[in-house]
């Protein structure tokens, strides 16, 4: 189905979709294979769910059926949907355009994701850096040092953000690029609390992503399936410190289904901390064995990435979005808006990130007419197609 006419209305009925308990993404997609879209799934009657869903296909039970009737009944779709952008929170289903290409490679790709400040950037490289939470001295001093020459050289670093090495590597990349943080819980949750001033600081120097809805708690069993979005996101993950039974190595094993390249920094072998990266090294991973060498194997893997698609995109006017033209875009649509009423808008939905004035609205909006993605007429603005 083509989204790109109307990914808008469809926004509100998405999220009530992805916000029905017990259904998931697999759920979802068998749902929508017969609905096509949310907004007619949300208008189908419990007769018509039912003879679409178990007497043709019998991939739904009458209990299920029942659940999903119920849950429209309980939920005010467009006053929730208002409610969440409110908030500062953007949602991304999969139709979504600016919903990230590298996700929906990986095997059951979120169909949905939800995030407060900025998405990775798709044209710019990723590395993912994870590892023990407990870490050693040197184990911080190689996190450090990683995050800090990865987003020197603009490259993204992704974690989880939990203690010890994830936030190590994250805030020393926020002190000169860009970190991205993938939770466990939704992304209104700061968790582990310890991790406070990361959370803080990713939401303005990055973003803090999650497939799981708004007021979700953490549970252990969220953080193996998140983990599969961190390697996802990344060219490249690098392990710095496991033992030898480590949820690190979850993430290892998803990389290496996705197909992403796994780095792991040695330790001492007498050392419980490097149990699991000696072993992963002695399976034949690949050996970080100093920074600046892997930032180079990085460049030459990977230095074209998304130059080409990025020409392609320029010749159609759809280079990459910043920040400000992305919310912007998101409050534009074929119904023509004033600058004042698109200013308003924009800022409705900010939260702690709201516009400074009319002059940048008018300068991002003369950048958004340039790459042909809005047109003018009489002072109002809408979206080209």
């Amino acid at each position: 189905m083509d989204y790109k006419m109307d990914y808008k209305e469809e926004m509100p009925y998405a999220y009530w979709l992805h916000n029905i308990k017990g259904v998931g993404n697999k759920g979802i997609r068998k749902l929508l294979k017969k609905a096509r879209k949310p907004s007619r799934l949300f208008a189908m009657t419990k007769e018509q769910m039912m003879e679409e869903y178990i007497l043709k296909e019998k991939i739904f039970t009458e209990r299920a059926v029942c659940h999903i009737i119920q849950s429209k009944k309980e939920w005010e779709v467009m006053e929730r949907y208002e409610k969440l952008k409110k908030r500062g929170i953007d949602f991304y289903p999969v139709f979504h355009p600016f919903y990230p290409e590298k996700l929906k490679e990986i095997p059951d790709a979120p169909w949905a994701l939800y995030g407060i400040g900025k998405l990775p950037e798709q044209e710019k490289m990723a590395v993912a850096v994870i590892g023990a939470r407990e870490c050693s001295a040197y184990g911080a001093h190689m996190a450090k040092e990683l995050g800090k020459a990865l987003a020197e050289n603009g490259i993204q670093v992704i974690s989880g953000m939990a203690r010890g090495i994830d936030s190590l590597a994250q805030q020393a990349a926020m002190e000169k690029g860009s970190a991205f943080g993938v939770l466990g819980s939704g992304v209104d949750i700061c968790y582990p609390l310890s991790s406070k001033s990361v959370y803080d600081g990713l939401k303005r120097n990055g973003g803090i992503i999650s497939e799981y809805p708004p007021e979700t708690e953490p549970k252990p069993g969220n953080f193996p399936a998140r983990n599969r979005i961190i390697s996802g996101f990344s060219h490249a993950v690098v392990v710095v410190e496991a033992k030898e039974r480590s949820g690190t190595l979850i993430t290892v094993d998803m990389a290496l289904e996705q197909g992403r390249e796994v780095y792991i920094v040695p330790g001492r072998t007498t050392d419980a901390l490097s149990a699991g990266c000696n072993r992963l090294i002695k399976q034949g991973a690949n050996v970080l064995c100093s920074v600046e060498e892997f930032i180079r194997e990085l460049h030459d893997s990977y230095g074209n990435y998304g130059r080409e698609d990025k020409a392609d995109r320029e010749e159609k006017g759809e280079e990459a979005l910043e920040f400000w033209e992305r919310k912007i875009l998101e409050n534009i649509d074929f119904y023509p808006k004033s600058m004042q009423k698109i200013y308003n808008d924009v800022n409705s939905d900010a939260g702690e990130d709201k516009m400074p004035d009319l002059k940048k609205v008018m300068e991002v909006l003369i950048m958004l007419e340039k790459k042909g993605l809005i047109r003018v007429k009489g002072g109002y603005y809408t979206l080209t197609s």
